[in-house]
């Protein structure tokens, strides 16, 4: 019931708003309709902001004003309602968020829901910070901004715009900082906070990898974002690039599972390279 309502509020914004087609940077109206379950009625997360930034960054130009006519639309509904609850007068949140983007150019408008609840865990993050993590490495919204600039350039299938996305952030971004070593011997990254796209990345490429299998993407197709993760420094992303480097039986990859068999510092990557030339 909730997603036929949103449709429809989403068909009169459209209605209303003249669409036009736009030759040099493409612009795009965010429609964003949020709510929670706290007492006070407020967010404590700028879903709005996180929006316009990842948008801005792919090369959007960003229109605010509803009467100004652009080429794109994306109207998001997220809401945080009350979870499970796990004290007294405490409970865990689950968000969820609708996305709906339509535009001049596109043969078919394009609909994704994304779903997560927090885990009370002893050691783990407060339940909303958790749920919200969840939420910030989904790969649909990590890379929501290179996906979007994918669809409206006429990628209609979501796997393929996904898998885009990352092959290009792997080539092009990561990692984001720069591994220089100053005069002194200290590293720049030593010194400075890192962001939470930084922080939310390793992360969101697991789950991003995970979900393009998931999606029946062939390990062929993958491979060049696997060969690439294994270089990164976080361990689960060498084993998920293991995982998938090891299913395709290529001589070149082979000998390169062969050496991380052997010579990776994390036992566990060791292990998940050692299925596949057992001793």
């Amino acid at each position: 019931m909730a997603c036929s309502l949103f449709v429809g509020r989403a068909d009169i914004a459209f209605a209303q708003q003249p669409i036009i087609q736009i030759t040099e940077q493409p612009n795009i109206q965010v429609v964003v309709q949020a709510s929670t379950w706290k007492t006070r009625g407020r967010l404590l997360y700028d879903i709005e902001g996180s929006i316009l930034k990842k948008l801005s960054l792919a090369g959007f130009q960003v229109i605010h004003d509803p009467k100004k006519a652009h080429q794109y639309q994306l109207v998001v509904q997220y809401e945080e309602e009350r979870g499970a609850q796990y004290g007294v007068e405490l409970w865990g949140t689950t968000i969820n968020g609708t996305f709906f983007l339509r535009g001049g150019g596109m043969a078919q408008s394009i609909r994704w829901e994304i779903h997560e609840t927090s885990t009370n865990t002893v050691s783990g993050p407060a339940p909303y910070l958790d749920a919200l993590l969840k939420f910030e490495t989904h790969p649909h919204y990590f890379f929501l901004g290179a996906m979007l600039k994918r669809m409206t350039q006429g990628v209609g299938s979501q796997p393929d715009a996904l898998m885009q996305a990352v092959a290009e952030f792997v080539y092009v971004v990561y990692p984001t900082i720069d591994a220089a070593i100053p005069q002194d011997g200290v590293r720049i990254q030593d010194h400075f906070m890192d962001n939470s796209r930084r922080v939310y990345q390793e992360v969101a490429l697991q789950r991003a990898l995970d979900e393009l299998v998931h999606q029946d993407i062939a390990d062929e197709t993958l491979a060049p974002i696997a060969e690439r993760l294994l270089e990164s420094a976080d361990p689960h992303s060498r084993v998920r690039a293991v995982q998938i480097l090891g299913r395709t039986h290529n001589a070149a990859f082979r000998k390169k599972i062969e050496k991380l068999a052997t010579d990776d510092p994390t036992r566990a990557v060791r292990q998940a390279a050692k299925q596949f030339f057992p001793l």
